[in-house]
């Protein structure tokens, strides 16, 4: 009996732990001359690191974005980029996500 208690408890903890999901963002990627990667920092300055970038969890957001760059932006060639990175979330009601624990 004990047996099943504590088997029972460890898989209903683990059932509770996190996951390990890709999660997307997006950001706006411009070609740039003397980089090549480049990406927009703000709707007026650039970066060559994706570290700078400014980054969107919604698309609609980073559309948005994409639509209010100056002109100085606007001449290289902007885009939308997906990326993604990996990220611990836990299982909330309804939702269940699979993936490696964390």
């Amino acid at each position: 009996m004990r047996h099943v208690l504590f088997l029972s408890a460890l898989l209903a903890s683990a059932a509770q732990a996190g996951v390990l999901i890709n999660s997307p963002y997006y950001v706006v990627a411009l070609t740039c001359s003397n980089n090549q990667a480049c990406y927009a920092a703000s709707n007026g300055s650039y970066t060559g690191s994706l570290n700078g970038a400014r980054r969107f969890d919604d698309q609609t957001q980073a559309t948005r974005f994409l639509d209010s760059l100056t002109s100085s932006l606007r001449g290289k060639s902007p885009r939308l980029e997906e990326h993604s990175e990996p990220q611990c979330v836990e299982p909330s009601g309804s939702r269940s996500y699979q993936g490696r624990p964390c």
